[in-house]
């Protein structure tokens, strides 16, 4: 066999494993998404000449999606530049955008993109393990993966509920239960993390998976969340799990927060969404600087604007928040479009009706669940949050753009 036939074959077969590890071992394992950052680049720099040569052909439809990524490192720079220039302060925007060099190199090397399916029902199923063991086996008060509990929980639901978008794909195969059993997974991970913040992005997420049921999923599939929907009430009545707990504290913290006292979970989140809106009004332009968020709160304090409890911490809880407080409109913009972008991509793609429409039902998902999750955390502050975001939605355009050009769609599609 000569070696152009071996690279044939080797190319689709390596980058299918890069697809099916990413969510296999995204919360599973704590180097998970550094592995796969670390595969990408290695591809990136290897297939650098053709992917630069044919980069209209490659990225001609997903151009926005690297566009955003692109304008998101250009405004952290900016700010890190118009202050104090750190390195490390545009690591995650920078890891971002070399992410999206999977788009380019998924069309090159054809891998089988089903094989994302696969990865994604260890991960999710993985994730519930975990979890159970680290609640019930180490008793643990919430269960937090390899990272933190808000993080882990978090992606484990978005996980979840993308496993609903390759019911297709699993439906007339003796493992045709695996989707609800992953998104349920999730679901339970995510229960037994404690995150509160994210479960109501189950109710959130049913609206895409109502309006494309009719071409991508079935009734199965609007069951199988209103039976997360359910596995989170039912929780509410089983006292080990905490659920109840977590819940029952909302009212009596913001009781709380309204007598004054603002040293709990919501009533920090309250009073930092409040230092962050007026740090943007005194700075509404530029922001107060990338890095200097914590700062920023404590200047504040220290004029008794806001409560000196949050002055330990170092981003706002709310992602558009903590992006309009340190980077101003200019990083509120970023912010925006590194949202938009992906969704009006997937949105596209979910109209064509083709092969591609369940991986672009998962990449809306995540868009979503990400916009959603952001209102209580700032995902992208967190490695794996900023990489995870950025590696999937790469990887599910990626994708969608190769089977766009299999069915001989142009590039410029709309």
């Amino acid at each position: 066999m000569s070696n152009s036939i071996i690279k044939q074959e080797f190319r689709p077969q390596f980058f299918s494993w890069v697809i099916f590890l990413l969510p296999a071992l995204a919360i599973t394992t704590r180097p998970g998404v550094g592995i796969i950052e670390i595969l990408i680049l290695l591809a990136t720099i290897y297939y650098a000449v053709p992917l630069w040569k044919q980069r209209k052909e490659f990225f001609g439809s997903t151009k926005f999606i690297v566009l955003a990524f692109s304008f998101n490192l250009a405004a952290a720079t900016a700010s890190l530049l118009s202050d104090k220039f750190v390195v490390s302060g545009i690591d995650n925007p920078l890891r971002q955008l070399l992410a999206t060099a999977a788009i380019g190199i998924i069309i090159f090397t054809r891998p089988k993109a089903e094989w994302f399916w696969h990865g994604l029902m260890i991960g999710t199923i993985g994730a519930a393990c975990i979890a159970m063991y680290q609640r019930f086996g180490l008793h643990m008060v919430r269960a937090e993966g390899a990272y933190m509990a808000i993080m882990f929980g978090d992606i484990a639901m978005a996980m979840g509920l993308m496993a609903l978008a390759s019911v297709r794909h699993y439906s007339k195969t003796k493992w045709a239960a695996l989707p609800y059993i992953a998104f349920l997974s999730g679901v339970l991970a995510s229960l037994l993390s404690g995150t509160r913040g994210g479960w109501p992005a189950i109710l959130f997420c049913l609206i895409p998976l109502y309006f494309y049921r009719p071409a991508a999923l079935d009734r199965k599939s609007l069951l199988a969340a209103l039976m997360g929907a359910a596995l989170l009430t039912g929780a509410f009545f089983i006292p080990k799990v905490g659920v109840s707990e977590r819940v029952a504290a909302v009212s009596t913290e913001i009781d709380q927060y309204m007598r004054g006292n603002a040293n709990s979970s919501i009533g920090s989140r309250l009073e930092m969404w409040k230092g962050a809106w007026n740090l943007f009004v005194e700075n509404p332009i530029t922001g107060v600087g990338r890095k200097n968020f914590h700062q920023g709160l404590n200047a504040l304090i220290a004029r008794g604007e806001i409560d000196p409890s949050v002055g330990i911490y170092r981003h706002a809880h709310n992602e558009m928040l903590h992006a309009l407080a340190t980077q101003g409109m200019i990083g509120g913009s970023a912010l925006l479009l590194l949202y938009v972008a992906p969704l009006l991509f997937f949105l596209r793609g979910i109209r064509r009706n083709d092969q591609g429409q369940p991986y672009a039902i998962a990449g809306l998902l995540v868009v979503l669940s990400f916009i959603y999750f952001g209102q209580t955390q700032v995902l992208f502050s967190h490695h794996i949050g900023s990489a995870f975001y950025a590696l999937t939605v790469s990887v599910l355009a990626g994708v969608c753009a190769s089977i766009q050009r299999e069915y001989g769609i142009p590039p410029s599609s709309k």
